[in-house]
């Protein structure tokens, strides 16, 4: 068929934006944390696939410069990041 593209098996890419943007145009599934894909999922412009063969599981840290003063907006980010991260748990 004229037109067709062929995707490579495995795509690797430095920044999320286009491993979802190639997802929604149809070109393949992509595995990201949900906190990540929240919206395309709610908007319906991505819908799960394989969720009963995929386990969540792992750790998610903030790391930050050590100093004994914690400037107001990273700590504004930091609180906003622990209570919205995650939050079905």
């Amino acid at each position: 068929m004229a037109g067709t593209i062929e995707p490579p098996a495995t795509v690797v890419a430095s920044a999320l934006e286009p491993l979802i943007s190639m997802a929604e145009a149809g070109l393949g599934i992509v595995s990201l944390p949900d906190f990540v894909l929240y919206e395309h999922l709610r908007t319906g412009h991505l819908v799960p696939v394989l969720s009963d063969h995929t386990e969540h599981s792992g750790v998610f840290r903030l790391l930050w410069p050590s100093s004994p003063y914690l400037s107001p907006k990273l700590r504004v980010f930091i609180e906003f990041m622990t209570a919205n991260l995650f939050p079905s748990k």
